[in-house]
């Protein structure tokens, strides 16, 4: 008799818990056909042509875009760190008053940012250092020249655009997002754009 009431009793809250389908959403109808006495909804797909392989230009045209995809995505955060380091920097020397106060204040700064970033930098292809250039004009607004000869002097930016010309550089170099830096914007569209 317990058995027969604890079965009742189950029965009775396991129905109260139980919740019946909602109807009150908004059905979609698609096409069906019943198989094997399933029904399966049933939608046609247009006709797909599978054409030969691309040809060699086109595949390598697509090796490099994905190339300088990379790098613009692995350079692209060290841009954004240089234009807000620079901003603090900028921030800091308003506050000095004496140019000896600011020099002092350059050379910590500098020795700082070697010794944060010397090793990475080191490891940055060539192309890499071209894109981290264009893409330092285009977070700053000034070219990598300007801000050394700012920061710096004049002959530490003639020094510096010469050790860069040895290396296939050019600190000059102005971001052209209409021109020949378009794909470059395009990527950092895509990556400000999540």
């Amino acid at each position: 008799m317990k058995t027969i009431l604890s079965v009742i009793a189950y029965l009775f809250c396991s129905s109260l818990l139980a919740n019946a389908q909602d109807t009150t959403l908004n059905p979609i109808k698609v096409p069906a056909i019943i198989v094997d006495g399933d029904t399966v909804p049933y939608v046609a797909l247009s006709n797909v042509t599978i054409t030969g392989v691309l040809d060699a230009e086109a595949i390598k045209k697509l090796q490099e875009y994905y190339r300088l995809r990379f790098n613009v995505f692995k350079m692209y955060p060290y841009a954004k760190l240089a234009a807000i380091k620079l901003k603090e920097i900028n921030n800091q020397l308003a506050a000095l008053d004496s140019k000896r106060d600011k020099k002092k204040f350059l050379k910590e700064a500098d020795e700082q940012l070697k010794k944060d970033f010397e090793e990475t930098v080191k490891n940055f292809s060539e192309k890499q250092g071209d894109i981290l250039i264009k893409l330092i004009d285009r977070e700053t607004g000034n070219t990598s020249y300007q801000l050394v000869k700012e920061l710096k002097g004049s002959f530490n930016a003639f020094v510096w655009q010469t050790a860069a010309r040895l290396f296939g550089h050019n600190l000059k170099d102005v971001y052209d997002p209409q021109g020949e830096d378009k794909n470059i914007e395009a990527i950092v569209l895509q990556i400000e754009a999540g």
